[in-house]
């Protein structure tokens, strides 16, 4: 079951917005096998604060069979795009066919120029990666990602703790990545490797190498999951200081 589809219209490895991040489309990744077209678009800008975060455009009218649209910036700044999340928009840019799982639309816009139709009142731009590094007084931790795989916008809570204290900023501590293919990575933070997995047997908890090396990450399979009916997860990963 590609849940992910499952969200539309309703989410990407860089790790920022909201609660977590998983992975956005990469400009190498917008490539399509036919010339993009450019388009001028109108519709009201939606943002999805999901295990993906992403922009749809719910189209005033329907476009080549599309009711919606995904958006991204033609270059790497997403500020003019966040600003007007909620607002009715006008976006120029090309057009073209979704080319991985790292989009949540089959079809998407690369944005040139947007700005607003009517009344809108801009949203300070969506927070930045934190750029906090875990206390040195912390030597290992525990990291609980609560995941709900179910159709909507459900972002990932995380809580870590070491020794039953509650460690904050917990974005200094954890992320994740969300592959194309829908494997959920967790990673510790600065100076730390994964030591165990552990989690909702059916998301098959397991190392992307070996305990404790410096190239290991916390692996999951909530797809897997979901198509056995389990969308509640509970996943986790302890993080120990490499040596």
């Amino acid at each position: 079951m590609n849940v992910s589809r499952l969200f539309v219209p309703l989410f990407v490895a860089s790790l920022t917005y909201g609660i977590a991040v998983g992975q956005q489309p990469q400009s190498k990744e917008r490539e399509a096998e036919t010339p993009p077209q450019v388009q001028t678009l109108t519709g009201q800008l939606v943002y999805h604060n999901g295990i993906r975060k992403w922009f749809e455009l719910k189209l005033d009218r329907e476009q080549s069979g599309q009711t919606s649209v995904q958006l991204v910036p033609e270059g790497d700044d997403w500020t003019q795009i966040e600003v007007l999340r909620g607002c009715r928009v006008r976006s120029r840019g090309s057009i073209y066919s979704s080319p991985t799982g790292y989009y949540s639309l089959e079809t998407s816009q690369s944005v040139q120029h947007i700005e607003p139709v009517g009344t809108c009142t801009p949203k300070p731009p969506l927070p930045a990666e934190s750029k906090e590094k875990p206390s040195e007084s912390v030597h290992q931790y525990r990291v609980d990602m609560l995941v709900n795989y179910s159709p909507g916008d459900h972002p990932v809570v995380f809580h870590v703790t070491s020794a039953g204290k509650e460690l904050q900023p917990w974005q200094a501590y954890t992320s994740y990545r969300l592959t194309g293919g829908f494997v959920l990575y967790g990673l510790c933070g600065e100076g730390f490797v994964v030591d165990s997995v552990f989690g909702t047997p059916q998301a098959s908890p397991s190392h992307f190498t070996e305990p404790r090396d410096s190239g290991d990450m916390a692996m999951f399979d909530p797809e897997g999951a979901a198509s056995s009916g389990k969308t509640d997860l509970h996943l986790g990963y302890t993080c120990v200081r490499k040596r």
